[in-house]
């Protein structure tokens, strides 16, 4: 495809909104068909998920009407147009993620049982942090009388 000075690069559009996106490409579809060439989509790439992870990008691509294969390749395709030079701080599964929220919860309570409050800034400038209450029920220890 031929992009000329006003239209926008590949960038520029992977940091629209849907919505900006979409209409984008609806106004331009006819250039578009003209200028694109099928690609074939020869080569296979694995990617080892567990089942968690994999419902949930199932749940992702079907949300927008996607084969889970076309998601996973425009998302990743839009990923690597807007990278960074500099590999993720951390990438934590959907089970790292509860662990690591279960134990905000538990350091949490531990500073509340110690009479340590954790406050916002003057100013309430400061982003809040949500912590919902853990998933799981947890049974409550009876307290033994002496």
């Amino acid at each position: 495809m031929i992009v000329a000075e006003d239209e926008p690069t590949a960038q520029d559009i992977s940091a629209m909104d849907e919505a900006e996106r979409g209409q984008w490409f609806y106004d331009n579809r006819e250039q578009i068909a003209i200028d694109s060439t099928r690609t074939a989509l020869d080569r296979v790439v694995s990617v080892r998920v567990s089942p968690d992870d994999l419902g949930v990008l199932v749940a992702a691509a079907e949300a927008v009407g996607m084969k889970l294969s076309a998601w996973l390749r425009k998302v990743g395709l839009e990923a690597a147009a807007t990278a960074s030079s500099s590999p993720p701080a951390a990438v934590l599964t959907g089970s790292e993620t509860r662990q690591l929220q279960d134990s905000v919860h538990n350091i949490v309570a531990l500073l509340a049982r110690s009479g340590i409050r954790l406050d916002e800034p003057p100013g309430g400038s400061a982003r809040s942090l949500v912590l919902k209450p853990p998933h799981r029920g947890r049974k409550k220890k009876a307290k033994v009388e002496k």
